[in-house]
């Protein structure tokens, strides 16, 4: 790093997004700050619901055994139409990436093992008490001017880079001049989270009454969220007081010996930046994009934002990329923001209906497609959430297949427990947090050609082989079953996202296309090419 910066990225704030990166980029060893304005950790409940892909991230960040003791694993979720009946289920009980898929958090406990991964990460300096105001994008650098906010001391940082994580209000994104379009909900909520709940029912549950729309899920240590529509003609004030909220929740049954811990009324939004990059500026989570929390996607969605951006800044950092690297990652992360986006909208709509007629006609249908099988299996399985994807993309061949015949590019990969000499591991802790080559059924130094293996040792990439001798097994047979039994190497990002399948085919270089396609490589005339083929900050 030249001299003339202070660090390589700053993030703008430290809540789960931008710790979230910070612990991407400090894995990296990229020389990062964090500034924060609050002088102490955020400590109020908000999200309370987390994917596969949430927990799988913590895994790659070594915060996973930390909070698991934290989690509720694998809660079912039921839809309970007007009258109190079973209109739809969701079990969602695969561990195709390695985590239970549907769950809760107390999200103060999965901030702090996030920030406590980042304190054990030597390249990232967190500062707390700091007020970010102007941010000035220059030819090769940003300007951040900040100010403490115990003395008002004023100080102006350079970076290459910098990342607003500060929240759906974001300054950053407002002194950018860049629009935040959409809609708020004109419905508002009361939302009571309790402690001191002893309810033995553990599955979150979504009372679609037409009298009084309510939500109720079970956290871990004896917590409970009840969130409650606010109905025309109800004082916002008095209805999230502590004897409404009691006589509310006692009408489902809820003991008078819990403690309440708040109870606010909340309005939800859905909203989108115009643009989530504005040269050497990004925008991620809330910053970038805010959804209602019907479909429990708005905190995920910040940390996938996180996973994506992370690894393409690092890259870029530690000279291993062009920076058009980074213009790929609004393509990535906006389409697949949008679809969980009008999900939650979507449930939001089926949920709060306060007609009794429309309530009936939701009812009826629900109940007609619970008949059919396979929109049984659909619901169950938790597939209304589609899964992990990253198409489009401009980072992806125009032929999916590839040499390799497999249609696997652009897919998240799956993560099975392989079997070693040291006992089960989990897929991800062995191929590393960077990239990664994976030979399934075939070993990638012997499958590939000498050039692929430079360009692979450039990227710092692990090496992996399974379902050859002496390498870990896949007893269930996941990976062969994702590759539809192929045989080949796949080229895997530090998101875990397949970039690519390859056959194997030592005598051939096959890595040239994606190395063109991430602007990265192993060789001076590489980078050259790729320089001149885009002008990027």
């Amino acid at each position: 790093m030249g001299a003339q910066f202070d660090c390589e990225v700053v993030v703008v704030g430290a809540g789960p997004t931008g710790l979230s990166l910070a612990a991407i980029l400090g894995q990296a060893g990229v020389d990062t700050m964090v500034l924060e304005r609050r002088t102490e950790p955020f400590t109020v409940p908000r999200a309370i619901a987390y994917d596969a892909e949430t927990l799988r991230f913590l895994q790659k960040i070594g915060a996973y055994d930390e909070l698991a003791p934290n989690l509720m694993l694998d809660t079912p979720v039921l839809y309970l139409g007007r009258t109190g009946q079973q209109i739809g289920k969701i079990i969602g009980a695969t561990y195709r990436f390695g985590h239970s898929q549907l769950g809760t958090f107390h999200q103060p406990e999965l901030e702090a093992v996030i920030a406590n991964a980042v304190a054990r990460m030597p390249s990232v300096t967190m500062r707390r008490g700091i007020e970010v105001g102007d941010v000035m994008g220059h030819e090769g650098y940003v300007d951040v001017v900040t100010t403490t906010t115990d003395d008002g001391r004023r100080e102006t940082l350079k970076a290459r880079y910098v990342v607003a994580c500060d929240g759906g209000s974001s300054r950053i994104r407002e002194r950018l001049g860049i629009k935040f379009a959409g809609f708020t909900f004109h419905e508002r909520w009361v939302v009571v989270d309790l402690r001191n709940d002893f309810d033995p029912d553990q599955t979150v549950r979504f009372y679609c009454d037409p009298q009084r729309p309510a939500v109720c899920l079970p956290v871990s240590h004896n917590r409970r969220r009840w969130e409650f529509l606010v109905m025309p003609g109800d004082d916002p004030e008095e209805i999230a007081s502590e004897p409404s909220v009691r006589a509310l929740m006692e009408g489902y049954g809820t003991s008078p010996d819990v403690v309440i811990e708040r109870s606010v009324v909340y309005s939800f939004h859905s909203r989108f930046a115009q643009s989530f990059q504005r040269g050497r500026v990004f925008l991620a989570g809330d910053s970038a994009h805010v959804m209602p929390p019907f479909a429990g996607q708005g905190l995920n969605s910040g940390v996938r934002d996180a996973a994506n951006l992370g690894w393409k800044l690092a890259a870029v950092c530690n000279d291993q990329a062009h920076p058009a690297l980074l213009d790929s990652y609004e393509v990535e992360r906006r389409k697949s923001v949008e679809a969980l986006t009008r999900l939650a909208v979507r449930l939001g709509r089926a949920i709060m209906p306060t007609s009794d007629r429309k309530a009936k006609v939701r009812d009826r249908i629900m109940t007609t497609l619970w008949r059919l099988g396979p929109w049984r299996t659909f619901m169950e399985a938790g597939r209304l959430v589609p899964d992990p994807m990253i198409d489009p993309s401009n980072l992806l061949p125009d032929d999916k297949q590839g040499a390799a015949g497999v249609k696997v590019a652009g897919k998240m990969l799956v993560q099975p427990k392989l079997e070693t000499s040291r006992g089960e591991r989990l897929l991800d802790d062995l191929l590393g947090p960077g990239f990664a080559a994976l030979g399934v059924g075939c070993d990638p130094r012997a499958a590939l050609h000498p050039d692929d293996l430079a360009l692979l040792r450039w990227l710092d990439a692990s090496l992996l082989a399974v379902g050859t001798p002496a390498w870990p097994k896949d007893s269930d047979g996941v990976l062969a079953s994702f590759v539809g039994e192929t045989t080949c190497v796949l080229i895997v990002r530090p998101d875990r996202f397949v970039a690519q399948a390859v056959a194997v085919a030592p005598s051939k270089v096959q890595l040239g296309g994606f190395a063109e396609l991430h602007y990265l490589g192993a060789t001076p005339a590489l980078q050259t090419k790729n320089s001149r083929k885009v002008h990027s900050p």
